[in-house]
């Protein structure tokens, strides 16, 4: 017991809080998710290699030889990169499932032996397939991101929002944009890729390669329409939070050029007459563009991730 200013003042010593379960309960799933955030970043770092390695492998199987050097030194990371996706899924606590860890590894396996003895459709096929279970572990991986911890927790839903806190449209939006629409439309670039070096490689294509770079120019086509609005969108609901998102109205210049390039170069009667390497390393520009977004978004994430656990904290929801 003490005094001040005579007045008596009683000091009690804190009790155990009986609400520490709703915070250790709390913090599990802030680390689940922060789990998923790594582990889409290492998938967008390893699907960006598997693709640079199709594109490169197809180059060679064209006959061009001037990826040799780069190639040994891909095809050496992109095994340590699938290494360390299965030591980080084995520590997410179910995140990424025993089977498609498998998948991965037999993928990758089925597509790095004796690749040289490989038809050229056998190799872009079995790369695509990799590419495609990757895609969809990513976008599964997103999902775990969707629903705000409070309403996983059963919790009342915040006050409404406090200065720059952000909403939940906000973090669908960018959610969507980074984790399934922009690196869908990176895949399909990626293919171009591939299907062009190896066209301009061999100077020829047959009909079956035809009808597939065809068609995914259209689709490309199509697909960056829907990601030009949905940049119009981010740009009225974002404030300038992901940066770099104005350079993707002018690379889509460069994307327009590449697929005009592919269709006037390769796509026509007689002898092809196109640069292998000119073909690869402007789509290569233009991808690494957009995946420079595609981190840009998962970082904003993981940011509000943060702001997440602060609002809770501050709002008044969390309990005491």
């Amino acid at each position: 017991m003490g005094t001040m200013n005579g007045q008596t003042s009683v000091q009690t010593a804190p009790q155990q809080n009986t609400n520490s379960e709703i915070y250790d309960r709390y913090y599990g799933v802030y680390c689940r998710r922060q789990n998923a955030l790594n582990l889409i970043r290492q998938f967008n770092r390893t699907i960006k290699t598997a693709q640079r390695h199709r594109g490169m492998s197809m180059g060679m199987l064209g006959g061009n030889e001037f990826f040799r050097e780069d190639f040994n030194q891909l095809q050496a990371q992109l095994e340590r990169r699938i290494l360390l996706l299965q030591a980080m899924a084995k520590s997410s606590e179910g995140l990424l499932s025993e089977r498609d860890q498998d998948n991965l590894q037999n993928a990758w396996v089925t597509i790095s032996r004796d690749w040289q003895e490989d038809s050229v459709i056998d190799n872009y096929e079995l790369h695509c397939h990799m590419i495609e279970q990757s895609l969809a572990m990513l976008a599964a991986l997103s999902r775990q991101l969707e629903q705000p911890i409070h309403e996983m927790l059963g919790e009342k839903p915040p006050e409404p929002e406090v200065g720059n806190y952000p909403s939940r449209f906000k973090h669908l939006e960018v959610l969507h944009f980074t984790t399934r629409l922009l690196p869908a439309v990176v895949e399909q670039i990626g293919r171009i890729r591939a299907l062009g070096t190896y066209a301009a490689a061999a100077g020829y294509l047959d009909s079956h390669h035809d009808s597939k770079l065809r068609y995914v120019i259209q689709c490309t086509r199509v697909n960056n329409e829907k990601l030009r609005h949905q940049i119009k969108r981010l740009e009225g609901i974002l404030d300038q939070d992901i940066g770099l998102l104005s350079q993707l109205k002018s690379y889509e210049l460069k994307l327009m050029f590449l697929l005009n390039m592919v269709e006037t170069d390769i796509l026509h009667e007689g002898a092809l007459n196109a640069d292998s390497n000119r073909i690869y390393n402007l789509a290569t520009d233009i991808i690494d563009v957009y995946l420079s977004i595609v981190d840009n978004g998962i970082d904003l994430i993981s940011q509000w991730h943060d702001a997440d656990m602060d609002q809770w904290l501050v709002s008044g929801i969390a309990p005491v």
